[in-house]
């Protein structure tokens, strides 16, 4: 699968969904967090354009793309369940593989789901994490036609370092 693609479905997309999704849902003016940091992946990563997404790394190695996407508003009623399908949804024929798991990350409600899909017709794995906090959703995606142990370490890494430096 080509560099495009991958970034179409790691970056565009899902930065869609939360822009444009969550923000008519909450009924206000949406804003990003700057008020965050996690680890950068170590080498053999290059930092990318990252689209609509807050930042975005390639991995050389695989082509994997992680991206990380912040939306602030509103406080937000509805689940993380709902939330990662939100962002699931613009993968075609995406299938959860597994059953999303429920964590604290940084003292807050996240969930990471692994799902399967296609973008025209190739396969795209995807790992998400999101994070709710008192103010912001955060997500943080890795998806890639094939997943290296680099790159599941670079999630891994991304979700156990995130730090909200300043609750809103």
């Amino acid at each position: 699968m080509n560099f495009r693609k991958i970034f179409q479905a790691a970056v565009l997309l899902p930065s869609l969904c939360l822009g444009g999704c969550l923000s008519t849902i909450f009924g206000s003016k949406e804003e990003r967090s700057d008020d965050y940091s996690l680890p950068t992946p170590s080498a053999g990563w290059e930092k990318i354009d990252p689209a609509d997404a807050d930042s975005a790394f390639r991995n050389k190695k695989d082509k994997a793309i992680l991206s990380v996407s912040s939306i602030c508003g509103q406080d937000r009623f509805r689940s993380l369940e709902e939330l990662s399908g939100d962002v699931l949804r613009q993968l075609p024929g995406a299938v959860t593989v597994g059953t999303p798991q429920a964590r604290q990350i940084d003292g807050n409600p996240g969930m990471i789901t692994e799902a399967e899909g296609q973008v025209d017709g190739n396969p795209m794995k995807v790992r998400l994490a999101v994070i709710r906090t008192s103010q912001c959703l955060y997500d943080i995606i890795l998806a890639g036609d094939t997943l290296d142990a680099s790159s599941q370490a670079a999630f891994d890494s991304a979700v156990g370092g995130f730090r909200e430096r300043s609750k809103r």
